[in-house]
């Protein structure tokens, strides 16, 4: 959810993103592939599990999903959908470089969290969309502790990200980080070290799943 940040591809351009108030889609997880579950705040609990290069349909449902504000706060562009070539950019999944989980909730559609890793700067540049119906659960949080449990466990240093400046929700979640415009001005960038963030209490879970994808 990488993302070149010279346009050629999609770019994760937000941390995080909401879509409009539209019907669930569904998300049928196949009963043989490897997930944890996640209690959220409200007492709904989430399914989490890795995606996969089969799961582009998928990916192209949710993206229907996103109304053109969250298009354009995840894609920093307006428009109504992406080319072929950028969805199978972003469904072409390996589990290493470029690592993506899914999120469902009573079978629906609720979330997508990854990161691809940046050899260029360093880092692995991490994205996370959350339908606007589950925002203020904690899943995003739950996505993005996930994604930091493989990335510390792969000897990655740090996470980084870009922000539209309009997209306030995040912004705040993002306070006390150390960000920067980037040289054109139109997005918020910052860094975040693996080092600072603590264990999570799922993640022996969360990194038994991977093994098993990666097997």
């Amino acid at each position: 959810m990488a993302h070149e940040v010279t346009r050629r591809r999609p770019s994760s351009r937000a941390l995080c993103s909401r879509d409009h108030n539209g019907p669930g889609m569904p998300l049928p997880i196949p009963d043989d592939r490897p997930r944890i579950t996640v209690p959220l705040r409200d007492g709904s609990v989430a399914v989490l599990s890795p995606l996969e290069r089969e799961d582009r349909d998928l990916l192209l449902e949710g993206l229907a999903g996103l109304s053109p504000e969250s298009r354009y706060a995840r894609f920093g562009e307006g428009r109504g959908g992406l080319t072929e070539s950028e969805l199978d950019y972003l469904a072409d999944v390996d589990q290493t470089s470029h690592v993506a989980w899914g999120a469902a909730i009573d079978d629906q559609v609720a979330g997508v969290g990854r990161y691809i890793v940046d050899p260029e700067r360093g880092c692995a540049e991490v994205a996370i969309t959350v339908m606007d119906r589950y925002q203020g659960r904690g899943l995003g949080r739950a996505l993005f502790e996930t994604l930091a449990a493989v990335a510390r466990d792969d000897g990655i240093a740090e996470l980084c990200f870009s922000v539209h400046p309009a997209n306030e929700p995040v912004l705040r979640i993002l306070q006390g980080i150390e960000t920067h415009l980037d040289p054109e001005g139109e997005l918020v960038e910052g860094r975040i070290s693996l080092a600072d963030i603590p264990a999570g209490r799922r993640d022996h879970e969360v990194l038994g799943v991977m093994r098993q994808v990666r097997a």
